[in-house]
Parts: structure tokens; C-alpha cells; sequence
């Protein structure tokens, strides 16, 4: 009777699910505009829902004096509990979509936004004809950003540049693995044997560090003992590739990098690099046992999807740059 009475008298506001989720997103980008872009609001419906929260709570979550934000003890405690709290209400969801017959009533895929344009038809077509998914839900973002979507059960796939070893219980499907290239102007017609050579011509437009391709790329010129000033740099693919086709510097990048501006117009020469190669791999992970073969098909797909548009795009370059790293089926 006492369970039921509490039941009965108290009064559960639903939307407080949500200002978690938004304090969650923004505890981990450390930026408010930059979680509400990660959950598709506006920055003043996530300032709101932030207020609304420390209201309900009566406690002050985020030193709002600090940039990039800092929490207050409260906030330090809540975000532990919080991210608890999604995971468990996701695993709720999660085990009754198991036990229904019906179709998976929503799928969440965060991918590379190097390669979202590339894949977002073919993964519609395969969620909607095959899995007969009603509502698909496509993340576009940096593999950085993976880890906090997977880990608060934001997205329930990922198409990334990564492992995520850091969190457990995921699978792991490989898709294409690819050298980096040496990326010139249409006809340039410097050296191509020295990077220190070319940068003298030409500057490097890095990925910046922030990016998991920057931190790469500096790490291997790092290791194979090239420094090259930095004067300019870029967090997309397309950023970074626009000054090379304008003929204002070179870049190094592979080849799923390169299918946005290639698609785009931009005009670029490919090239081996004239260093030790080095090369990315990207995976598609999803949480164990819950998606039962899903996962494996949508990474076959990814796979023969980028390699379609690979050589369509850039047909001078062979399997010895890029390969599916998936059985064949």
C-alpha cells in the first residue's frame, strides 16, 4: 500500500530525462553550443534545460565564470549518478526492444563526418528495406566524439577511426583500412621527394591537433623526424582540403578523406608520401548481443560503399592504398 500511495502522489517530470542528457553532453564537450549541435536543440534550449535542471535540483552544476566550463562539487556528483542513470534507462529501452517481435523502432548511427554524406543513402536504404527500421537517426561528428556517445548510450553505432578500447562491452567490425597520401594542387609541379623540399613551396594545411587525424599525422612526422611549420589548419576534411585545390598549400590524407571534396569540384593531384607510410583504420562498433547480425551487415555496406566511392572518385589510386578489411561474405 505504501509503494502504491507513492505512486499515486508523486509527480515525475519526464523532462527531466532530457536536461540529464543535455548536462551529460555538455560536461563532456565542455562546450553548451557544441552538445545541443551532438542532440540537434539550440543553445539556448540547452542553456534552458541546464537551468531547469539546477532548479529542480536546488544546487549551482557549472561555473558558469570558467571557459571552457568547470563543474561544481554538486556537478562533479551528478554527472557520476547521470551518466548511470541514461545508461540504465537505455538498457531499459534496450531489453524491451529484445523481448518485442516488432521491428528496432529506432537506430542510431554516429559516423565519421568525413564519410557521413558518403554513407547516409545507403545505410537509409539497408535500415529501411532490410531491418525494416521506421526512423534512422544519423550523427555526423568527429571520432572523439564517439566515445561519449557510445559510452552514454547515445548512439547505438558508431562508424569511427577507432578501437574505442576504452569502453567495454562493444564489438568490433573492421571496414577499409588506408594509407595516408601525399595531396597536391591540380599540376603542381614541385618536389615531391622532400616534404621539407615542398614545404618550402608549398605550406602543410594540417588537421588540427584537436582531430584524431591531426594528432596522428603530427605524431608520425614526429617519428620519422620532419618538422614543417604550421600555418594553417582545419578540423573537417573539406577545410583542410579546400586551400590545396586553391593552390595555397599540400596536405596529407587518405583516401575516404578525400571523396567530400573530390564530389565537391575541388581539383588535386595524389601522390605516395615520400616519408614511411603510415595508415588508419576504420571500424564499426556497436554493444554487445543486442543487434543481433545488424551490425556486421551495416559494416559490409559501409565497406562496399566507400570503396564504390573511392573509385568512382579517385580512380588512379589501387588496392595497394586502401582495402576492405572485412570476410568476404
Amino acid at each position: 500500500m505504501k509503494g502504491r500511495s507513492m505512486a499515486k502522489g508523486t509527480k515525475f517530470d519526464f523532462n527531466l530525462f532530457r536536461s540529464i542528457e543535455v548536462f551529460v553532453a555538455v560536461v563532456e564537450t565542455r562546450h553548451v553550443t557544441q552538445a545541443a549541435e551532438m542532440l540537434g536543440m539550440t543553445q539556448s534550449a540547452a542553456s534552458q534545460h541546464l537551468k531547469n535542471l539546477e532548479r529542480a535540483l536546488g544546487v549551482v552544476l557549472i561555473d558558469r565564470n570558467l571557459r571552457p566550463i568547470e563543474l561544481t562539487k554538486a556537478g562533479v556528483v551528478l554527472h557520476r549518478r547521470a551518466v548511470t542513470i541514461l545508461g540504465e534507462v537505455e538498457g531499459l529501452l534496450t531489453d524491451a526492444r529484445r523481448e518485442n517481435s516488432a521491428p528496432l523502432p529506432l537506430l542510431r548511427i554516429a559516423l565519421l563526418a568525413s564519410i557521413a554524406t558518403t554513407l547516409a543513402p545507403a545505410l537509409s536504404v539497408l535500415a529501411r528495406n532490410r531491418f525494416k527500421v521506421p526512423e534512422l537517426s544519423l550523427f555526423a561528428s568527429l571520432a572523439h566524439d564517439h566515445v561519449t556517445l557510445l559510452r552514454s548510450r547515445r548512439t547505438d553505432l558508431a562508424v569511427t577511426s577507432g578501437d574505442l578500447f576504452e569502453i567495454d562491452g562493444l564489438v568490433r567490425y573492421p571496414v577499409l583500412s588506408e594509407r595516408f597520401l601525399l595531396v597536391t594542387p591540380k599540376g603542381f609541379r614541385g618536389p615531391l621527394d622532400d616534404l621539407a623540399a615542398l614545404a618550402k613551396r608549398l605550406p602543410l594545411v594540417r588537421f588540427s591537433r584537436e582531430t584524431p587525424v591531426g594528432m596522428r599525422t603530427d605524431q608520425h612526422l614526429s617519428r620519422v623526424r620532419v618538422e614543417l611549420p604550421r600555418v594553417m589548419e582545419g578540423d573537417r576534411s573539406s577545410v583542410v582540403m579546400a586551400p590545396v585545390a586553391a593552390g595555397m598549400g599540400f596536405a596529407i590524407m587518405s583516401p575516404s578523406l578525400l571523396i567530400d571534396g573530390v564530389a565537391e569540384g575541388m581539383q588535386i593531384d595524389v601522390h605516395p608520401l615520400p616519408i614511411a607510410s603510415f595508415s588508419r583504420e576504420i571500424t564499426l562498433v556497436a554493444r554487445e548481443r543486442e543487434f543481433g547480425e545488424l551490425p556486421e551487415v551495416f559494416a559490409r555496406c559501409c565497406a562496399d560503399t566507400l570503396v564504390a566511392a573511392i573509385q568512382s572518385r579517385l580512380p588512379s589510386l589501387t588496392a595497394e592504398h586502401y582495402n576492405v578489411t572485412l570476410p568476404p561474405a
